[in-house]
């Protein structure tokens, strides 16, 4: 009896010849799967109502792929932005406006930037980080520390402190 391998069987497709010959899909990775579902829509932003159908649409993409798909998305569900200063004051600025304006939302805001902070602060102790980049991440977790003892003080506090610089 001749053995048979255990593999996949691959549809084939006939050519003009009669031969048949491997069909060639193509992948869609779940990146392209995005960008196909907002495209259809014509969405130019993310806010909430966009959000939420993109999560019920497309509950296997990872919220960290949606947000780096390159649209612009409106805090909270942006995430805190942290590789720059700059980026860091605006996020935890818009942070700060949802977590005053919307009580709903509050939980996710603080459980954001305290995964936020969590990040900056292991980045900042890694022996492998160069130096800068681990004196950076300790200030920034810091300015999060700050933010999470009182977001509505926040802005007041950046404000003063760029003024001081």
């Amino acid at each position: 009896m001749k053995w048979q391998s255990p593999s996949i069987n691959v549809p084939r497709k006939a050519t003009s010849s009669g031969n048949a010959r491997a069909v060639p899909s193509k992948r869609v990775t779940k990146r392209q799967r995005v960008a196909d579902f907002v495209a259809e829509r014509g969405w130019l932003r993310i806010g909430e109502a966009e959000w939420a159908e993109l999560r019920r649409a497309l509950p296997d993409i990872s919220i960290g792929l949606i947000q780096q798909a390159g649209l612009p998305i409106d805090a909270p569900w942006c995430g805190i932005r942290q590789h720059t200063f700059e980026e860091l004051t605006d996020s935890l600025l818009e942070f700060s406006a949802v977590y005053d304006h919307r009580p709903d939302l509050r939980q996710s805001c603080r459980e954001q930037v305290i995964q936020a902070k969590d990040r900056a602060k292991w980045l900042s102790a890694r022996e492998t980080v160069d130096q800068e980049t681990r004196q950076r991440k300790a200030i920034m977790a810091e300015w999060m520390l700050v933010w999470l003892g009182d977001p509505g003080l926040f802005p007041a506090w950046i404000q003063a402190l760029q003024r001081s610089s």
